[in-house]
């Protein structure tokens, strides 16, 4: 990893992690949900910032599990020393059943190779496992359909070395505030937990809630909660804002290591898709591709200089953005450029981005590369 480089100085591109702030929103969501346990997902290199650090982080500020993509996310945290339960959110290969036991990690089951595959591996281990039942109630991923549901338990509840601890739903249209179909996905579980629980198969934990559950809907909190956008700071949709106050984590900031003054009618850039129409200064940016700013932020984007917004001008490259800062007085090399976050009074977010780029904040912050050098403060 960079930060086990011993150099003396490294690229000005930062990802600025404000640890205060996370702890914070963890705060915020428990005091919200009150007496619920709170399972922090922090999948996907936590959003982008770092799962080692921010899994310390989460459990210290309150958080009793954390939920996980892979089994390689799991053994990391295992590794780094934590001893919370460690929940994989998605389906595995039947390969990976003898490291989810060796790690003590909770594995979703929503079929019978896995079922039978780690019930055969924890019975050879001695090891009694809890793993949790996934019920696809429409979001059409994974999970046991519901009008199987009795079939399935019935060949591998009882399954020896399998502790089914939990059991849950992923609703596929929460954030969307689609209480209709959010309605009807959860009737459907509860409706296929208390049909189980008539065929006598019961389960200690119910969950179905993300951010969204978590913010807006106390009636499908059940016994756990699965925030995960929300603990960095983004409300899944902005009608939450002022349901649970947060604050964002992530500030990614760069320097201007170049500025050139080019006349009129210049093309620049790959493609020389802008073309300046007078005398304009343009300045490089060390932030591209390669870090997982996005191409389509070309000729789209802003940044900040000395809190005025600079337009990225021409095509982003693997590992370069060019803006044009012909208006910014003073400016020079060296300046800090925000690239998301505030500077003086202005603020670019993760959500601002994701329009740029007709997508979601999700997909803004984890796509941060492992170039990007974190900082914790």
């Amino acid at each position: 990893m960079l930060q086990s480089l011993r150099l003396s100085s490294y690229s000005p591109t930062i990802a600025e992690i404000d640890l205060k702030a996370f702890r914070k929103n963890i705060q915020v969501l428990k005091k919200h949900t009150k007496n619920n346990l709170l399972l922090a997902v922090i999948k996907t290199n936590a959003y982008g910032h770092g799962i080692v650090p921010i899994g310390h982080e989460a459990i210290k500020a309150g958080a009793d599990r954390l939920g996980v993509s892979t089994v390689e996310e799991g053994a990391m945290l295992r590794e780094s020393g934590i001893t919370a339960p460690i929940h994989i959110l998605s389906t595995i290969s039947p390969m990976q059943v003898a490291d989810v036991i060796t790690y003590s990690l909770v594995a979703s089951i929503s079929s019978l190779q896995l079922a039978k595959e780690l019930s055969r591996e924890a019975t050879l281990k001695n090891r009694i496992i809890p793993v949790h039942l996934k019920i696809d109630t429409g979001l059409h991923r994974f999970g046991v359909d519901p009008d199987n549901a009795i079939d399935f338990c019935t060949t591998c509840y009882h399954q020896p070395g399998l502790n089914w601890e939990g059991i849950y739903t992923h609703f596929s249209r929460a954030d969307e505030g689609d209480w209709v179909t959010t309605g009807k996905q959860f009737a459907l579980f509860m409706g296929t937990v208390q049909e189980l629980k008539n065929a006598g198969f019961t389960f200690s934990i119910h969950h179905v809630g993300g951010s969204t559950i978590t913010i807006e809907r106390e009636d499908m909190r059940l016994d756990m909660i699965r925030p995960g956008i929300a603990l960095f700071g983004y409300h899944p949709a902005l009608r939450q804002r002022n349901i649970a106050p947060l604050k964002s984590v992530m500030k990614l900031k760069s320097q201007l290591l170049q500025i050139r003054e080019l006349p009129p009618n210049t093309a620049v850039g790959y493609g020389g898709n802008y073309v300046t129409t007078s005398t304009e200064k343009i300045a490089v940016v060390p932030i591209g591709l390669g870090d997982g700013y996005k191409r389509s932020f070309s000729n789209n984007g802003e940044m900040l200089v000395k809190g005025i917004r600079a337009k990225i001008v021409g095509t982003v490259s693997l590992d370069q953005t060019l803006i044009d800062v012909t208006h910014i007085p003073g400016v020079e090399v060296g300046d800090e450029v925000v690239v998301m976050g505030k500077q003086g009074n202005d603020e670019i977010t993760a959500r601002e981005m994701a329009g740029w780029m007709n997508s979601i904040v999700d997909e803004v912050l984890a796509s941060m590369t492992q170039r990007i050098r974190r900082v914790y403060v």
